[in-house]
């Protein structure tokens, strides 16, 4: 078990690949050239994953289970963008995790986020029972 009020932060320059423009797929599609929300939650995910490495045995990983998100503002192409996860409280198998991103601008983001550890080899066997047959 972690700690109460631990914190892992990882920053990550916003690329190309990270623009919500980047998403783009069907004739007429325009997003801007900031960072998406997909990326930013990625980035709040490897913070919570990051603070729960020292939680996490062999051949087990985390994963995420539910995320409540507000991205308050736009990050530019190039920018410097940071995420803060604190761990907050274990409710059930539910690691749950308080998290704040910001930018050189201030806050960008929060969001509350909450993980599981799993064996690995059970999760992927699960996905592997759901692909389609032809």
């Amino acid at each position: 078990m972690i700690e109460r009020g631990r914190a892992a932060t990882l920053t990550h320059t916003v690329t190309s690949a990270d623009l919500a423009s980047a998403h783009a797929q069907g004739a007429g599609e325009r997003y801007p050239d900031v960072l998406s929300t997909p990326a930013l939650l990625s980035l709040i995910e490897r913070a919570c994953a990051e603070t729960l490495r020292d939680a996490v045995g062999d051949g087990q990983l985390s994963v995420g289970v539910t995320t409540h998100l507000n991205h308050l503002a736009p990050t530019p192409l190039g920018a410097e963008v940071s995420a803060t996860a604190t761990f907050r409280d274990l409710e059930g198998a539910l690691y749950w995790f308080d998290i704040v991103a910001s930018d050189a601008g201030g806050p960008v983001g929060t969001a509350s986020h909450a993980r599981a550890i799993v064996e690995r080899s059970a999760i992927e066997a699960r996905a592997a029972k759901r692909r389609r047959t032809e």
